[in-house]
């Protein structure tokens, strides 16, 4: 595993998206797929919010972050994990605590 690599406990970090309203996590294999789908809170106009979709490996017992993209409108944008890196990995150690 790189130091440059976006990760946290695999375990401690899915309990914690399990504890959140509003993620919809998917397991296949070494693969996890994690959407964060606004529909699914109770909001006025949801549907118009972006959703937020982040593709992790799993790797002897962490999960580490490949991809992070927003679909809004039908469009897709992805997100430069390394711009981005800081704010990702401060949200996956507080979804791990």
């Amino acid at each position: 595993m790189s130091a440059i690599e976006i990760s946290a406990p695999r375990s401690r970090f899915l309990d914690g998206l399990c504890k959140t309203q509003g993620y919809n996590v998917v397991t296949n294999g070494e693969r996890v797929t994690v959407a964060f789908e606004p529909w699914a809170l109770e909001q006025v106009d949801a549907f118009e919010m972006p959703c937020l979709r982040l593709d992790f490996r799993q790797v002897d017992g962490r999960i580490v972050l490949e991809r992070f993209t927003v679909e809004n409108a039908g469009e897709e944008q992805v997100v430069n994990l390394e711009a981005a890196r800081d704010a990702l990995q401060a949200w996956m150690d507080s979804m791990a605590d």
